[in-house]
């Protein structure tokens, strides 16, 4: 027995040995396959540690360096995360085309954080199951039923109007607009009266969302915290995995009474909203969606047009307020187009034609989600050339892109008549929204809210920079900044 303990003893630290051995041997192997699979595409040399993660970070400094590493690098290019991991950049339109017109599934590893929350919803799903998904939840943003959002977008927007009236001191717009946009979506996804924008002690749900959205950004930010047993041990971890279940129990609650309302109430006695069209959903073979699937398109859609709404918003009220010249002359304009009304209507988003502009250039600088992600499925050929292999995880900067100095003259400047009707421009050069199969689905949803938004506050208010507190973009899950977004409100 006592041989048996010493062999024991003796022979554990030696399988340790070349355990750790063959782990390192198995890293070093998968280093030379990624450097063997990105001969062909030249980049930024990296160091053996951090690789390129300390130029390229996510701040507005690392952000404008991938910009100009877009010039220097055409096409495509590898970004090293340390010793052992890598993937493509994409930052020219001509090559974004290429891995932006297939439906290759999101990139898992840049995506995998939200998984518990949002589930296997169209974001994170892909095959047969994501193209079913995909038609099936189409005509939730159908004209008719986006038109029947107005009068929720204008109520929303009234009740933030309420709130900055009283302000005295400048405001963090990102806040209030956050609180904003996840009102309405609410409103629109369940046809629930949240009264998040007012009240201090929220409904669990709106909680549940806020801590989520929040938490994943920390998680981000802290590498450590990737991996998911060190996560969730971690009193954030173990936060986030009540919000989650907080949140997923209170879906599945509305979705079961909304079943019950369909089977009970009268036809047409109220208008059709986002959850209505998910439940009486039918494929080819006349299969609805699981519960499980309502849930997570549910989770995905909040997910998905909540916080990049505001993002959209936030930003483009920043660039208004930085440069009144346009914040003037998109006043004029919305008094010109609403008149005498108290609210602006479907008919008239059409009509405001520069704010639009200002808009989408406010958009191009600062794209809502500035990085998206795939994961190829097949090699994709591009037109110089070169391939991108099968099984390779590709980022595409949409930061960057929009901001190529081989496209747009000087790139970094707000211009908004860039976007004059005047211009001929291909849509490759500007996706905030992503191009190809899996574009945004409800870029229609949340543009119709941004012009809603954009035009009640800039009939109502005058806004300008507060000096003390300038904006630090920063890229994480959207665009957001990292020491808030501050502007004076005042009055018309």
């Amino acid at each position: 027995m006592a041989l048996l303990v010493t062999i024991f003893m003796k022979g554990v630290p030696i399988l340790l040995l070349v355990y750790v051995i063959i782990k390192i041997l198995s890293l070093f192997r998968r280093r030379w396959e990624l450097q063997a699979l990105f001969r062909a595409f030249p980049g930024p040399k990296p160091t053996f540690l951090g690789g390129n993660s300390a130029e390229l970070t996510g701040d507005y400094r690392g952000m404008v360096k991938l910009a100009e590493y877009s010039v220097q690098y055409r096409g495509a290019f590898p970004v090293w995360m340390g010793p052992f991991d890598a993937f493509l950049m994409a930052t020219h339109p001509d090559t974004a085309k290429y891995i932006l017109s297939g439906s290759d599934p999101k990139d898992e590893m840049s995506y995998s954080l939200m998984r518990p929350w949002i589930g296997d919803g169209l974001l994170l799903s892909g095959g047969r199951k994501w193209d079913r998904n995909r038609r099936l939840l189409t005509p939730a943003f159908h004209v008719e039923i986006l038109k029947n959002y107005v009068k929720i977008f204008t109520a929303s927007t009234h009740i933030l109007s309420q709130k900055w009236c009283a302000a005295v001191e400048p405001i963090e717009v990102f806040h209030h607009i956050s609180l904003l946009t996840l009102d309405s979506m609410l409103k629109c996804l369940f046809g629930y009266e949240s009264n998040c924008q007012t009240e201090t002690n929220r409904h669990p749900y709106i909680q549940g969302v806020y801590e989520v959205s929040d938490l994943i950004v920390k998680r981000i930010m802290n590498p450590l915290h990737h991996v998911d047993w060190i996560y969730y041990c971690s009193d954030n971890g173990r936060k986030f995995k009540r919000a989650c279940n907080t949140i997923h129990l209170y879906s599945e609650q509305i979705i079961g009474s909304r079943r019950q309302l369909l089977q009970s109430e009268k036809p047409n006695s109220r208008n059709v909203d986002f959850l209505d069209i998910l439940l009486t959903a039918k494929d080819s073979e006349g299969k609805g969606l699981t519960n499980d699937e309502i849930r997570d398109e549910v989770d995905t859609f909040m997910f998905e047009g909540h916080d990049s709404t505001a993002s959209a918003i936030s930003w483009c009220l920043y660039n208004l307020a930085k440069h009144p010249e346009h914040q003037d002359r998109c006043r004029e304009e919305i008094s010109s187009v609403i008149g005498n009304k108290r609210d602006p209507e479907w008919d008239d988003l059409g009509k405001m034609e520069y704010t639009f502009m200002c808009l989408q250039e406010s958009m191009r600088l600062y794209p809502p989600v500035p990085n998206i992600s795939r994961l190829t499925e097949k090699p994709i050929a591009l037109t110089e050339g070169r391939q991108i292999p099968k099984g390779v995880r590709v980022g595409v900067s949409i930061f960057a892109l929009q901001r190529h100095a081989d496209i747009w003259v000087n790139p970094d400047e707000y211009d908004p008549s860039r976007f004059s009707k005047d211009i001929t421009r291909s849509s490759i050069y500007y996706m905030p929204f992503s191009i190809g199969p899996r574009n945004c689905i409800g870029q229609q949803f949340a543009l119709t809210q941004i012009r809603i938004v954009l035009a009640m506050i800039l009939r109502r208010f005058h806004l300008s920079l507060d000096p003390d507190r300038e904006a630090e973009p920063e890229s994480t899950l959207i665009l957001r900044s990292k020491n808030g977004i501050y502007l004076k409100i005042q009055a018309t």
